[in-house]
């Protein structure tokens, strides 16, 4: 039986939990999630230096004062400057690229997947882990060890998937997103985007947002996107682009 072992950081304004699925809990398994769990909270700790859009020494702030100096210095501000850029192109400036806003959701992305690839994936070494999750806001990254059969259950408000390897991120309106037009029946409520990179799902689900189905769906069936959307109108679920639409989202939610 598959037991499980949960931290959580708190860091850049939303919780970052750890997750770990092991063959047996024990005193060994606890050391090491104590120790992954320090390290990665000095890492963030870092991140969020570098990131905050509300210290004035960060890069972020920085940079949106005219400072060039960050995108020419800093690999990391960079690598996560240009993906931004990405987002304002296939979203018609729908988000700032001056990291104003939702955009400073892709640096989270971004930090989920680095910590990931930092701190999680080498706790394969040990054989009783047999998966690895973290989560921050609405995306999740996760990984299992090739050896074993254990899959990771992972719901959404229409749908629960059981999957080995890859990301999910799940955006929502909400008040603060001023680029929706919430009144329109095919403005987007929440979606969830299922892939292998977390900044791309990241990326795709946000977008989804600020296109509203009817353009996003051309998107789906174009890219091969799975996931699950709701709108005013209906609730789609669609998997390698296939659309399974449903005019009555209320009614086929998940509990």
């Amino acid at each position: 039986m598959t037991e499980f072992m949960n931290k959580t950081i708190n860091s850049m304004n939303i919780p970052f939990t750890i997750r770990l699925a092991l063959k047996q809990s024990n005193d060994e398994a606890e050391n090491i999630m104590i120790d992954t769990y320090e390290e990665m909270n000095r890492f963030l700790e870092q991140m969020d230096l570098k990131f905050s859009p509300f210290r004035e020494d960060s890069l972020v702030s920085r940079f949106q004062r005219g400072d060039r100096a960050p995108l020419l210095n800093s690999e990391v501000f960079e690598s996560v400057y240009s993906k931004t850029v990405i987002v304002g192109e296939l979203a018609n400036g729908s988000f700032d690229v001056y990291f104003n806003g939702d955009p400073t959701r892709l640096v989270k992305s971004w930090t989920i997947e680095q910590s990931f690839d930092k701190f999680l994936v080498p706790l394969f070494e040990y054989d009783d882990i047999v998966g690895i999750s973290l989560k921050g806001g609405g995306d999740t990254k996760f990984a299992v060890r090739p050896s074993t059969d254990f899959e990771w259950k992972l719901g959404t408000s229409l749908k629960t998937y059981n999957l080995r390897y890859g990301a999910i991120s799940t955006a929502r309106c909400n008040s603060r997103a001023k680029y929706l037009e919430k009144d329109k029946l095919d403005a987007i409520q929440e979606i969830s985007i299922v892939g292998d990179n977390l900044v791309d799902t990241n990326i795709l689900a946000n977008i989804g947002l600020a296109a509203g189905t009817h353009k996003f769906t051309h998107l789906i069936e174009n890219s091969y996107l799975s996931g699950m959307l709701i709108d005013n109108e209906e609730s789609i679920i669609f998997a390698e682009g296939i659309l399974n639409r449903n005019n009555h989202a209320e009614k086929v939610r998940v509990k």
